[in-house]
């Protein structure tokens, strides 16, 4: 008897492991696209060469389901047109050599698609695509998807398109530098979680959340409108805490950290700070009151207190020491230190050859590279 309970407990064990496995794309995801699984059970694929297109390329990687991706070559991708992702798919940017992968120059789309990780992944798109109805990215209509530790720049549209998403994570991303309408991310349906991320330089929709948000250790730098719902957006949840919202020169009214949040809106806001003052030190105050939203005295979402392990204070530490793709390149590295200027340097830009970077602005990626990676990840 004592055997078969040895055996029985044994057994549960195991199948308690990979349920635990299988609701989480890897270790330390976090929010409500940790569920996804992506292509981690599949076959692993090798993107072997730069190329727009063909056998190696990253378009030909991603065009099959049940894939698991790793990167034997490291620069950017140039695209000639928009990239669209399978489903069960998952995309190891940190397994790249050197400085690590970018794609540049067009959309990557994961549109009606589901179950997907990406993973330390540069996506640029910039004045090279002719098509300014696109995005950075897009995941309009997908279901469960997270992105990691990536970095988005020079969406022309949006810089994340997530309209129609539902189970979706942006975590220890950088979004900065959009281009075109200027916007940072749009969000409808649901749920969402935006967690550790650097936004910097944007007009507005940081993110615009017409859905119930998560939206946890985030740093906002030289904003014209930050968070955002809009008036016609329905009725909502937000679970807001322990954010860091700092005006720059772009910032013409610092109080519009909160955008149209009007009743509609329910909001949960906790340890969030404000720095409107633009004097190069941080040294905001609490900013807690969001418009005339609905006030609620507990989060919505069960799991969004378990997320605010950082101050907001050391969420901006945390952040510009750890957010986007390893190691820091060029375009991030230019985008961190903007913000540490604490109000001081910043500029909504309309083209990516404005920051006066490198190679047209993308800047430059290498096949090696001295640089240490600030985050060891597992495949």
């Amino acid at each position: 008897m004592a055997r078969f309970l040895d055996l029985l407990i044994a057994t549960l064990s195991v199948c308690l492991q990979q349920a635990v496995r299988a609701q989480n794309a890897f270790s330390g995801a976090v929010g409500f696209g940790a569920i996804a699984t992506g292509g981690n059970a599949g076959s692993t694929v090798h993107v072997t060469n730069l190329n727009d297109s063909g056998t190696g390329s990253f378009r030909d990687a991603v065009s099959g389901s049940n894939r698991n991706i790793v990167f034997d070559v490291a620069g950017y991708v140039v695209l000639k047109s928009a990239v669209s992702l399978s489903s069960s798919i998952t995309i190891n940017g940190q397994t790249a050599p050197g400085d690590g992968v970018g794609l540049m120059g067009a959309e990557i789309s994961a549109s009606g698609k589901s179950n997907i990780i990406i993973r330390n992944l540069r996506m640029r798109q910039g004045t090279m695509d002719p098509d300014t109805g696109k995005s950075a990215f897009n995941m309009g209509d997908a279901t469960n998807v997270i992105l990691d530790h990536c970095s988005f720049a020079y969406g022309q549209f949006d810089s994340v398109d997530a309209v129609g998403a539902v189970n979706i994570t942006v975590s220890n991303s950088i979004i900065a530098f959009p281009i075109g309408q200027q916007f940072g991310a749009h969000v409808e349906t649901g749920p969402s979680t935006f967690y550790g991320n650097l936004w910097v330089s944007a007009h507005n929709r940081q993110p615009l959340s017409k859905d119930d948000t998560q939206y946890v250790d985030n740093v906002v730098y030289n904003y014209q409108a930050a968070y955002t719902s809009a008036n016609t957006g329905g009725y909502f949840s937000h679970d807001i805490i322990n954010n860091y919202f700092i005006a720059g020169p772009s910032t013409s009214s610092a109080g519009d950290d909160y955008y149209q949040m009007d009743a509609q809106q329910s909001v949960y806001a906790t340890g969030n700070f404000l720095d409107s003052n633009k004097d190069g030190a941080l040294n905001g105050a609490a900013a807690n009151s969001v418009g005339s939203a609905v006030v609620l005295s507990k989060p919505w979402a069960s799991t969004s207190l378990g997320l605010a392990t950082n101050s907001a204070a050391a969420a901006v530490t945390s952040v510009l020491a750890n957010a986007g793709a390893t190691p820091r390149d060029e375009v991030d590295t230019f985008a961190v230190n903007t913000v540490k200027s604490y109000g001081k340097s910043g500029t909504i830009y309309k083209s990516q050859a404005d920051t006066g970077l490198s190679n047209g602005g993308y800047g430059t990626l290498t096949a090696t590279s001295t640089k240490k990676r600030a985050v060891q990840f597992e495949v």
